[in-house]
Formats: C-alpha cells, structure tokens, sequence
C-alpha cells in the first residue's frame, strides 16, 4: 500500500533523514516491525495489536506508518482517531536507528495527517521513565497534559497539543 498523492509529506517541518521513506503500513508488514521495534512484546500480543489497528486503517479510524531505511523497517507509529481528538500512539524507533529524525519525522507526519482529518486535539503518551521520548515530544511542541497509572506501563505522561 503506498500514500495517496495528497499525503502532507510537503508540511513536515523536517525532512526525512537521508534514506528513509514513510508509508502506509499492510498487514503484512507485522512480523518485520515486531521484531526490529517492538521485540519486548508477545508476538501474539503484537500480532492482535496490529490486526486491529491495520482494520481500523481500512475504515479511516487510524494511520499506521513505517518507516523504511534502504528497504527494510525501521521505524513505525500510528495515529487513532478518537471523538473529538487524535491520538498518536506506538511510536518506536528500532534501537540502532535512534538519534537519525526517523521518530521526529513519524510524529511530523502523523501530526499533518491529524490535521488533514481536522482534528484540533493532538496526544501522546509516555512512560515517565522514558526521558528520551518525553524530551522529544516536548520538543515539538506536546506540553503535560495529565497523568496515569496503567497496569502494564505503569505512570504515564499524556502531553497533548492544539493543532
């Protein structure tokens, strides 16, 4: 599956690192992206995650990108549109590919295309013991919106901002 002509690519604030790529994730792509950059998980836990949010794509509810360098994934997020605001979540980057722009350029893009739907609310959420997230999203722009305690990622931070 490739973006549609009219992907927002022209209104990231920050180009694409020298040869990554972003596009629409498929169903196919599940196995690649849990082993480079969501290894902690269950493959079934990831593999249900991703089913869903793939169908949730075909129905307009969420964007789920990836990031390609020289082919292969390094990289993914997704966007889910919930009543009334956006919500970008699952945002990895695979360990050797840090510190390159890949997840500034993810959050950029997903920023646009949260706009695109007219969405006026944007969140993230973070581990608190995640500084180096938590800088990120500060940095473009995402203040602390609240705080929670979940079972599995125990305190995270919710930063959101206004689009």
């Amino acid at each position: 599956m490739t973006l549609p002509a009219s992907f927002p690519f022209t209104s990231l604030s920050s180009p694409l690192p020298a040869g990554v790529r972003l596009r629409l994730a498929a169903l196919e792509d599940g196995p690649a992206l849990h082993r480079v950059c969501y290894p902690e998980r269950s493959q079934q836990q990831f593999s249900h995650n991703f089913q869903r949010v793939i169908q949730w794509q075909s129905a307009g509810r969420s964007c789920v990108l990836v990031a390609e360098k020289d082919g292969q994934p390094v990289g993914s997020g997704q966007l889910i549109r919930h009543a009334g605001y956006a919500e970008i979540a699952n945002l990895a980057v695979a360990a050797d590919c840090r510190s390159q722009g890949i997840g500034t350029a993810l959050v950029h893009c997903l920023t646009a295309v949260a706009r695109q739907w007219g969405i006026s609310w944007l969140e993230i959420g973070v581990a608190a013991g995640n500084g180096r997230a938590l800088a990120l999203y500060q940095r473009l722009g995402f203040e602390e919106d609240r705080r929670l305690r979940t079972p599995i990622a125990g305190l995270m931070i919710i930063l959101g901002k206004q689009l």
